[in-house]
């Protein structure tokens, strides 16, 4: 007999059509038409133990995909595509499960439906975050997902049918509806199958999305164009606004004026970094103090988007060859900018760049900003108008991601050819500096290299550095838990890492790497130009954790840019970094947005566009007010496309980030707070004034870290979900002060207790939650539902930052009766942990017992340790709704920086 697992996948319900289909890099691609393209992702897989594994995809064009897991005895899934179709053959020696995953835009939010089943009724995606944001977890046979924008549909039809899960992940602070389907996979078959078989339909008349002018067809908001005359008469309006504006008097860049004198500070001709008054700053080329006040794209860029396939949902849409053909991208008749399709209106020209850009930095001269931000085009005016700019370099062809191998030869010769163009622009003053990447992911080098074969550069160098410190195989595998036959076997091996040496080694390794990476940029890019700036690689925040990365770009280069999204200034945040990179910090990408023109918001949301510019207010002066922040860059100068950005085809970002809308219309109330910093910088800077401080409602202010001590268990003391016998000593208290990530606190609480012996850490936790002790998940993903997290770090009590070997996060799940514990960074999980929960009438009791073996701590009366205590609550089980942390923060799993602290007393 064989085995079979058949699956059938998006086929559409109201006619048998056929889609377009392609096996792609992340996934199988579904050409919607009108409806947008979605890609189900290859899946994860999820064996016993609970650690998912991602895919490793070889792609043969686009007909065939080879999927493997890089984990022993992992499945082998083989994708071919014919036309429609695509089967799978599939084999295992591992049991577990596959998760597919689907995003589905959040345009769908209030104009579509979903529905289960195969004759299933509709239900809405919810116009706003619903109070439990799964909105459906079932087993079934059938999904169905309908536009209710352009009247399309698809559906995904499984036979034997599976379990599904919907959720909206704005939740978790993230602009997607997510579709997953959980699979299980039989060890020891030697077949199994899949077949996915597609289709795709668009009615003959679709439901039009948006109106001539780029707007929500269905949505009315103050300011709406409603006319071409609107956009005419516009003209006078601008002139008259823009004139009322009386900016400070500036130098020249936008300095500060007689800042030269004052400070003693040189011109070189070029912008360069310095110090006045004890902090440092910019210096024009002419020799004055500059804070970089720039905006991002002030190019057309992200206002283009995909209309191919949709143009129905379009009131309307001009021929390529007409007088809107410098509306298009470049000669791409498929990108279409309708903002600049309402310039040409409103000037009644085709678009120009220069003449674009010229007015463009006549209107942020009037609003205080003073220089281009990343992603700009060049333009010759920037020169004339002295109006700085920040290109980016040449990237080679990237090992992870962007990041390229600085051990091969061949990207060193590559990035010399490439870069030897820089000596062209090397006496150019508007130049203030360039960027060398954008959002590099960081934290993958030490992770994935040692996965690599030896073809790879990178993998090579990390197997010379392990002999090179070991010497002989037998030291190297006693170090890692290996048993290796010799070094030379290693270039072609995954080298699993387990222990504490392994560990290290890859630390050192990655140190290494980023060493070797940010010296080739550096030392390439001063041979041919020497008198601009290195402004950095743009890090992520969650990417400033790795150190070493930090510090190795902060050596290279003249300044740290950080894309710091948040909602206020964290200075102890942006102490630590400064401190790392020993370099001034460039605030390189951040804003804020509001949905009231029917966009998705921003990547930080504000309620309306005065908020918005007290937001704006807040986070450039705190900013200022800092010795080491030298500017910062908003993101960006026109908003998103309606429909989304052009390089993400259909479902593209499509956010208010701009200063400007789809209208060319100024968001004036935001502008008008934004210019009272940006008109006073220097005095915040140095200090005349006190900076601007505005709060959100119901933000978490700044507090110290806590501490707590431990009592001695007292005689008897047992693990039964009964908190007798117990040390008399009061409750620590989790509240809504301590909520770190959600909406609202939901009314949900704990007090906790702790109590230690020679064998265990115990705790002792009275949740309130309205619906308590659910928690589906196993291992790792426990966090994701009811649970409780401890944070223990027994080495180095003083150091903040990213975690240590040492440190350990302990996961312990509220789910089942006898819960679960689960050690995230541990290389095996303990022998006698024990959990017991206990449901009462206002949530749930739970009690467990942690080895402190399994802690790495030897206890005793006086033994002090970092410390911390989290909860996370998840009202319907997979996925978690809010955090609370009784000292640190969100970043806690990755940070040890805010944890308290802890002492055993007798």
């Amino acid at each position: 007999m064989k085995y079979g697992l058949w699956l059938l996948a998006a086929c559409l319900l109201c006619t048998a059509a056929s889609a377009s289909v392609k096996l792609a890099p992340e996934g199988i691609e579904i050409d919607g038409g009108a409806m947008g393209k979605f890609t189900l992702q290859y899946p994860k897989f999820t064996p016993p133990d609970g650690k998912s594994v991602s895919p490793e995809v070889k792609l043969s064009g686009d007909g065939r995909a080879e999927i493997t897991y890089l984990a022993e005895g992992t499945p082998v899934l083989v994708l071919t595509r014919e036309e429609d179709a695509v089967t799978g053959t599939m084999a295992t020696k591992s049991a577990g499960k596959f998760r597919w995953e689907m995003r589905i835009p959040i345009t769908f939010a209030g104009t579509g439906f979903f529905a289960f089943g195969e004759n299933g009724g509709k239900k809405p995606f919810p116009k706003t975050l619903p109070e439990k944001p799964h909105l459906a977890q079932l087993n079934s046979n059938a999904f169905s997902l309908f536009d209710g924008n352009s009247d399309c549909s698809i559906s995904i039809r499984i036979d034997p049918g599976a379990y599904w899960q919907l959720q909206d992940n704005r939740a978790w602070k993230w602009k997607i509806f997510e579709l997953s389907l959980l699979q299980d996979v039989y060890a020891d078959r030697r077949e199994q199958k899949l077949s996915f078989q597609f289709g795709a339909e668009q009615p003959k008349v679709a439901k039009v999305r948006v109106d001539r002018f780029g707007q929500p067809a269905e949505l009315d908001f103050p300011g709406k164009i409603r006319s071409e005359q609107e956009l005419k008469d516009d003209v006078a309006a601008d002139r008259a606004y823009y004139d009322s504006l009386t900016p400070p008097a500036l130098s020249p860049w936008g300095g500060m004026p007689g800042s030269r004198e004052k400070f003693g500070l040189e011109a070189t001709g070029f912008f360069r970094t310095g110090k006045a008054a004890g902090r440092d700053v910019l210096v024009t080329p002419e020799g004055d103090v500059f804070f970089q006040l720039g905006v991002c794209t002030i190019t057309p860029c992200d206002d283009y988007t995909y209309i191919k396939g949709r143009e129905q949902i379009y009131a309307w849409l001009p021929k390529y060859e007409s007088e809107y053909k410098s509306a298009f991208r470049g000669h791409w008749a498929t990108d279409f900018s309708f903002y600049l399709a309402n310039r040409i209106r409103k000037t009644g020209k085709p678009f120009e760049l220069e003449e674009w850009k010229s007015e463009q930095i006549d209107r942020l001269h009037k609003w205080g900003f003073n220089s281009d931000g990343a992603f700009t085009s060049r333009a010759e005016v920037n020169r004339k108008k002295k109006f700085g700019r920040v290109p980016g370099l040449y990237k080679p062809k990237g090992l992870i991601g962007d990041l390229c191998d600085p051990f091969d030869p061949a990207i060193r010769e590559d990035m010399d050819r490439n870069f030897s163009k820089l000596a062209a622009d090397k006496d150019d003053p508007t130049v203030i500096g360039y960027f060398i990447a954008n959002e590099q992911p960081y934290p993958d080098v030490a992770r994935l290299v040692p996965g690599f074969d030896g073809k790879v550069a990178a993998k090579r160098e990390l197997v010379g550095m392990l002999e090179k410190k070991y010497g002989s195989i037998d030291r190297f595998n006693a170090a890692w838990g290996l048993d290796a036959a010799g070094f030379d076997v290693l270039n072609d091996l995954p080298l699993p890492v387990r222990t504490r040496e392994a560990w290290a080694d890859m630390e050192a390794y990655a140190a290494h790497f980023f060493d070797a990476y940010f010296k080739l940029v550096g030392e390439t890019f001063r041979k041919y130009d020497p008198n601009h700036l290195l402004l950095g690689a743009r890090f992520l925040v969650a990417n400033a954790n790795v150190e070493s990365a930090v510090a190795a770009c902060g050596k290279y280069c003249d300044v740290f840019s950080y894309n710091y999204y948040s909602r206020t200034i964290d200075p102890a945040l942006l102490d630590r970094i400064h401190r790392l990179a020993g370099k001034p910090l460039l605030l390189s990408e951040w804003s804020f947005g509001t949905a009231e023109q029917g966009l998705a918001g921003g990547v930080v949301d504000v309620r309306n566009q005065i908020e918005r510019g007290n937001a704006y207010r807040s986070y450039v002066e705190e900013a200022a007010s800092l010795p080491y922040v030298i500017g910062s860059q908003w993101f960006s100068y026109v908003d998103q496309a309606l429909t989304g950005r052009f390089f993400q085809h259909y479902n593209g970002e499509c956010m208010n980030i701009g200063l400007v809308n789809v209208a060319d219309r100024p968001f004036k109330e935001f502008l008008a707070e934004a210019m009272k910093t940006n008109y006073r910088i220097y005095d915040v800077m140095f200090g005349k004034v006190k900076p601007f401080v505005w709060r959100p409602e119901g933000a978490v202010g700044e507090r110290a870290a806590k501490s707590v001590q431990i009592p001695h268990a007292v005689s008897g003391h047992k693990v039964d979900g009964v908190r007798e016998p117990w040390p008399g000593r009061p409750s620590e208290r989790i509240d809504g002060s301590c909520l770190v990530s959600g909406a609202d606190d939901g009314g949900v609480g704990a007090d906790f207790w702790l109590c230690w012996d020679r064998e265990n850490l115990y705790l002792f936790a009275e949740v309130r939650d309205s619906t308590p002790a659910r928690n589906s998940r196993k291992g790792k993903d426990l966090w994701q539902s009811d649970c409780i997290e401890l944070f223990v770090g027994s080495e180095e009590l003083g150091k903040g930052g990213p975690l240590l070997f040492s440190d350990r996060q302990v996961l312990i799940s509220a789910g089942r009766p006898e819960g679960g514990i689960w050690i995230v960074n541990r290389p095996e999980q303990p022998a006698g942990a024990r959990v017991v929960v206990t449901p009462n009438a206002n949530g749930y009791a739970l009690e467990a017992a942690i080895p402190w073996n399994a802690l790495g701590i030897t206890p005793e009366s006086g033994r002090k340790f970092r410390f911390d205590i989290g909860l996370d609550d998840g009202d319907d089980g997979p996925r978690r709704l809010r955090q609370f942390m009784w000292s640190g923060k969100a970043g806690n799993s990755a940070e040890r920086t805010a944890w308290g602290s802890a002492t055993l007393v007798d």
